[in-house]
């Protein structure tokens, strides 16, 4: 999720970091094409069985045209799992590549696809009353449908906390009344717009329309109000990145505690306090030359050594086959406890809209 489209969902990189950053590897040139790595993507089991690969290609702030590319070139070296979402506006540019594929032999079982809609109060989806909440919400799953012209959907998340009293016109997070003062689960009513958005997933859910459902950017609070649900949340997708800590406002060990799956947005820093030092610092560097793979790869395997899925993207075959050539080491517990100690994004917040502890707010924050 990014915040830059509107300010905020960067999901995968920084714009402080130019074309490396949403390329993940590497840079410049135009190398041969890659093979896939040898190395099969592991999967995460949700907490319904559903098996999710750990790592996914997403497509934020790009266009129909480049969306279909950058898909094409993720599945061709071997990704599984592809990322996009109602405001990414380039679904359409997902369904023609998926459709490519299928044309070329491959299954529909064999490609997992997560996409999103909006919380209530942001991007047409209006938190002006419950019956609007839910109705909006209900579109916006068909929407997303129809648009990646699938019968069902692997994973649907929903995008962000609900910012109560909003009508759904802003089309960015950090323009809604919730976000300076990160109120999207504390304020007023706020549980039951979460738990009526919830309610309409479920309902799809229970249809088969989507294998599984879950949020993104919620925090305690917000996941608090579904204790009760019948179904409970599958996926939490979060901002987290090495220089947080393993475990960052305790989001971990609640997604842990719950039976989540956390999910990592934006693996390469956000807004500039994780950046240069994932590409350039000393210890990603240095353990890059120790197991022979770049600072990028180093920041993602450590993300996935933590047991969390993790969203990458560019629209580069070799940066996305770099990207996935992540899984034929492991760190030595010492270089692991580094890792897990660095701090250089101790400020960073996992959510854009919410917080699990008292930290400055970092109003250049992409999501």
């Amino acid at each position: 999720m990014d915040l830059s489209h509107w300010g905020i969902f960067a999901w995968l990189a920084l714009p402080l970091l130019g074309g490396l950053s949403l390329q993940g590897c590497g840079s410049g040139g135009s190398p041969p094409t890659p093979t896939p790595p040898s190395t099969k993507m592991p999967t995460l089991k949700l907490r319904n069985g559903v098996e999710m690969p750990i790592m996914s290609a997403g497509v934020w702030k790009y266009s129909v045209e480049e969306a279909e590319k950058s898909v094409e070139a993720a599945l061709a070296v071997g990704f599984t799992h592809i990322d996009t979402a109602y405001d990414y506006d380039n679904q359409d540019g997902v369904a023609k590549a998926l459709k490519n594929a299928m044309a070329s032999g491959t299954t529909r079982k064999s490609t997992f696809l997560t996409t999103k809609v909006p919380g209530c109060g942001i991007q047409n989806v209006s938190a002006l009353s419950i019956e609007a909440c839910k109705s909006d919400t209900t579109a916006r799953v068909e929407d997303d449908l129809r648009l990646l012209e699938l019968q069902y959907i692997d994973l649907l998340l929903i995008h962000f906390p609900p910012c109560v009293g909003d009508d759904g016109s802003v089309q960015s997070p950090m323009k809604s009344t919730c976000y300076t003062g990160r109120t999207g689960c504390s304020k007023p009513g706020a549980c039951d717009y979460i738990k009526a958005q919830w309610d309409v997933l479920s309902e799809y859910y229970n249809k088969g329309k989507l294998h599984a459902i879950g949020v993104s950017n919620y925090c305690s609070a917000c996941l608090k109000c579904l204790e009760n649900a019948a179904i409970q949340p599958m996926v939490n997708q979060v901002h987290y990145q090495v220089g947080m800590g393993p475990d960052p406002q305790g989001f971990k060990t609640l997604a842990e505690d719950k039976g989540i799956v956390l999910q990592a947005w934006s693996p390469l820093g956000m807004g500039g306090k994780g950046s240069d030092p994932i590409m350039h610092g000393d210890l990603t560097t240095t353990l890059g030359k120790k197991y022979k793979k770049s600072p990028v790869q180093i920041a993602l395997k450590w993300i996935v050594s933590n047991n969390v899925s993790v969203s990458t993207k560019s629209s580069s075959r070799q940066h996305l086959a770099e990207n996935m050539d992540i899984f034929d080491f492991e760190f030595s517990p010492s270089d692991l406890k580094s890792l897990n100690e660095a701090n250089f994004a101790g400020q960073d917040d996992p959510s854009f809209l919410c917080r699990d502890s008292q930290q400055p707010v970092i109003l250049e924050a992409v999501v």
